[in-house]
């Protein structure tokens, strides 16, 4: 049952150990995800217990390499505080939290978490375009979770990056991922806690006040999520705010420079996320989805490289 996709994957343990083994359009409403000697299995039927999905897939899991792992069930009220639930270990159990390599880099899991481990495993080669941009470059990352774009630019000599988000938790876990990687001392991180849209509207103020002193971002990353509600009255839908995030971003990106824009909505439309930045940007190329994540019809990430 799982033989065939975990094969394809073969190629990626030459460049990082945290993958996708098996995509949920591969074998039903679940994934699994290798993290180093740790699996994550995800179940997307709420009404199917994680001891039960396990149980109905433990002889293929049993012939997988690993340690142990955990098995969770997503919710789908993006409303809740919490994306998962109803956690169950396996095999041996996770330590708190452990390191993955991708590309040489080093960053920090958790999967004892009801939120996420800690690296979008879909924006593997995105994390790769852009460190081979960065070099000299100043660097934005919106929506930076835990700052692994930032990371990764940064190690490729990156003037500088500037990592955006609400979240202080996740904020946190990006300055572990710079120490990790021997980036902290460099100075070249920066870690601003705050919404994103009151940021790059703040941006697009000092622009449009004094346009002669604004220095103008060379690399923009966007990659927000499908919805937030920290607070009720200011909800974040990335469908909603789409439009004034891709206009916002042009407006504050030098003209040579290069804006990633990625969204996982996957009941969005195509067509309006690619038109809506066909809108501001020049050239826009829609990504190909990476091999670990294979399209069936529905995509699980868009990914769009914007000049």
């Amino acid at each position: 049952m799982f033989g065939k996709a975990i094969e394809k994957r073969a190629g990626l343990e030459a460049v990082t150990d945290a993958y996708r083994l098996l995509h949920r359009d591969e074998a039903g409403e679940f994934s699994i995800d290798r993290f180093g000697d740790w699996l994550l299995v995800t179940g997307y039927d709420e009404t199917l217990p994680s001891k039960q999905l396990l149980r109905k897939i433990g002889a293929e899991l049993r012939n997988i390499s690993c340690k142990g792992g955990i098995g969770r069930t997503t919710q789908r009220d993006p409303h809740r505080r919490k994306l998962f639930s109803d956690l169950v270990s396996f095999g041996e159990e996770p330590p708190e939290t452990f390191v993955v390599t991708e590309h040489g880099l080093k960053f920090e899991i958790s999967l004892n978490d009801a939120q996420h481990p800690g690296l979008f495993l879909d924006q593997r080669e995105s994390r790769r375009r852009i460190a081979e941009i960065a070099k000299g470059k100043r660097v934005t990352n919106l929506f930076a979770f835990t700052c692994s774009f930032s990371v990764a630019a940064v190690a490729a000599g990156a003037e500088v990056a500037f990592s955006v988000d609400l979240a202080a938790g996740c904020l946190e876990r990006g300055k572990r991922n710079f120490e990790l990687n021997g980036l902290a001392e460099s100075g070249r991180g920066k870690f601003i806690k705050e919404d994103v849209r009151k940021w790059l509207a703040r941006q697009v103020r000092k622009k449009e006040n004094n346009p002669e002193a604004f220095v103008p971002w060379d690399v923009v990353i966007c990659d927000p999520p499908v919805f937030a509600a920290a607070k009720k009255s200011d909800a974040f839908s990335v469908e909603k705010e789409w439009p004034s995030l891709a206009k916002g971003i042009r407006a504050i990106l030098a003209d040579d420079g290069m804006a990633l824009f990625a969204n996982n909505h996957r009941g969005g439309d195509d067509g309006f996320y690619f038109s809506t930045l066909r809108q501001h940007f020049e050239a826009v190329t829609a990504l190909p989805t990476p091999v670990d994540f294979p399209d069936s019809g529905t995509p699980h990430v868009r990914t769009y490289w914007c000049s």
